[in-house]
């Protein structure tokens, strides 16, 4: 009777210990899958295995996954609570140990990113638009076909945070063949000023050319060899590009593409939307070790202290931005955009400071040097990828 009691207790230990966690109890034993040792949890304390096999669906375990990421458990509000109102506190204890406490660093910019990015393009989000709109100056009373650059003039603006549905409600009424002859009359201005500064420059090195060979001195085959420089015009594929070399640069096709970019910004944006959480995610260990070239010290500023500490960051500059996409749906994007890049400005330091306890000048300047070096970086890399992206959209 004694034994059964037991035995009967044992049954009921187990059968605690396998329901306290997420693991369905089919994917479990009570000895270590590893060492054979006895379970007295979800870690074998032997040799840290976890108590599950994996033996189900692909989509079961990916569902798992999504579970953990987005769970709201205590540690997320908590988490969360912190990274707000307490820069630096999350990544400073989670580098120094306490961690079942805290949302982890991987878990909060997974979470964040997907949320943010996946937001963007369920509401047709753009981060940047463009709005131009051409009109025919005061006192010009003329038909669409005789209109001319000088009988035009634009407002425009650069807007944030906008929805792809109110672009086309403003594009509505707009009179986008007036646009035209505005755009095609500002590039063959601007390529003609271009062309007359190129020729003045020619004509100067020409010169010199001359007054070398005049002086028997040698002239360098590269200066021999400089291209030649003009406006293309009346030929049968005119398009007022500037030409070098022969090669035209330029005109309608710049014109055509502009156009497209201010009726529908999703060329650009979803271009944006592919590559910037990607170059982010690969610029976290750069940041890593931009931050030790300024901090370094073997209890709190090892490269896995920075480490952590950019990954709460990009996970706190995402939530900024998602708060950015729906504060713009009550307030202007422009004046959004601005507080969330000076929110940044204030926050970095501050984490700066609470993670690696350094005074306030040197704090100052990794923060920003790094942020500067990151931003350098990452614009260039965005700017060369998303052009790349335009360019093989705009040839389709």
């Amino acid at each position: 009777m004694i034994e059964t009691e037991v035995d009967a207790t044992e049954v009921a230990v187990v059968a605690a210990m396998l329901a306290s966690d997420n693991v369905p109890d089919q994917n479990q034993d009570v000895k270590c899958f590893s060492c054979k040792a006895p379970m007295k949890g979800l870690y074998c304390t032997e040799c840290g295995q976890k108590n599950d096999n994996y033996r189900r669906s692909i989509f079961a375990l990916a569902g798992e996954l999504i579970g953990s990421i987005f769970s709201l458990d205590s540690r997320l509000w908590r988490s969360w609570a912190a990274l707000l109102f307490r820069p630096g506190l999350v990544a400073r204890q989670f580098a120094d140990g306490r961690r079942s406490h805290w949302s982890s660093p991987v878990r909060v910019y997974l979470a964040m990113s997907i949320i943010l990015f996946g937001f963007m393009n369920w509401t047709n989000t753009h981060l940047v638009s463009v709005d131009i709109e051409a009109k025919v100056k005061d006192g010009i009373v003329k038909p669409l076909d005789e209109m001319v650059f000088e009988d035009l003039e634009t407002d425009w603006d650069i807007n944030f945070f906008e929805r792809q549905r109110d672009i086309d409600a403003r594009n509505e009424d707009r009179n986008f063949d007036l646009l035209k002859i505005w755009l095609a009359g500002r590039s063959e201005k601007t390529q003609a000023e271009a062309a007359a500064i190129l020729g003045d420059v020619t004509d100067e090195v020409d010169e010199k050319i001359q007054t070398a060979i005049q002086e028997g001195e040698e002239v360098p085959e590269i200066i021999q060899n400089l291209p030649t420089i003009g406006i293309q015009t009346d030929t049968e594929n005119a398009d007022g590009g500037i030409i070098l070399n022969g090669e035209s640069f330029g005109g309608a096709q710049n014109q055509d593409a502009l156009m497209r970019f201010i009726k529908n910004p999703a060329i650009v944006t979803s271009s944006f939307n592919k590559w910037l959480p990607r170059l982010m995610f690969i610029m976290m260990p750069f940041t890593m070790l931009f931050g030790a070239l300024f901090i370094r010290d073997k209890k709190k500023g090892l490269l896995f202290d920075h480490l952590v500490h950019a990954a709460y960051i990009h996970g706190f500059a995402f939530f900024l931005f998602l708060s950015g996409i729906l504060l713009s749906k009550v307030f202007p994007g422009g004046p959004v955009f601005q507080g969330i890049f000076i929110l940044l400005l204030i926050y970095l330091p501050l984490s700066l400071k609470k993670m690696f306890g350094r005074g306030w000048f040197k704090t100052f300047l990794a923060s920003y040097a790094v942020g500067f070096m990151y931003l350098l970086i990452v614009s260039i890399a965005l700017l060369s990828l998303m052009s790349w992206d335009v360019s093989q959209a705009m040839a389709v």
